[in-house]
């Protein structure tokens, strides 16, 4: 497997493990505000956005527009359809999006699902998380 599907396969993990994160603490109450891990979801979700695309335009011999880079930071899918339409035919761009969006969207899906699994189940919020 070439290492831009690595790095997707990556980004499916972090966003599964943020959200079986939020599980975890959500049942205790709702955060207050911002939290460390919104933060670290953000910055990073941005970042494998980021490295995927740079990884495919090495694999193809292109460079990235400065429009790309940008709406990546700002809007990581909205950079990322940029990207694509740029690179590919409009066919095979719209099919890599919604396949990219696609995989995320059944994973976090699927991630909520096990989420709630496990709050059913007793084994989420961990104890030392539990209000007594």
């Amino acid at each position: 497997m070439v290492k831009r599907n690595w790095i997707y396969v990556g980004l499916l993990a972090f966003i599964s493990l943020g959200l079986l994160i939020d599980a975890a603490v959500w049942p205790a109450g709702p955060p207050s505000s911002f939290t460390a891990n919104d933060l670290v979801q953000m910055v990073g979700i941005i970042t494998l956005f980021a490295w995927w695309q740079i990884e495919d335009a090495e694999k193809r011999d292109l460079r990235r527009s400065s429009a790309a880079k940008l709406a990546t930071i700002l809007l990581a899918p909205i950079g990322l359809a940029i990207y694509l339409y740029q690179t590919r035919r409009w066919t095979h761009a719209t099919l890599g999006l919604f396949a990219f969006i696609g995989g995320i969207v059944l994973i976090a899906i699927l991630t909520v699902l096990v989420g709630d699994w496990l709050i059913q189940q007793g084994l989420f919020p961990p104890s030392f998380l539990r209000v007594s």
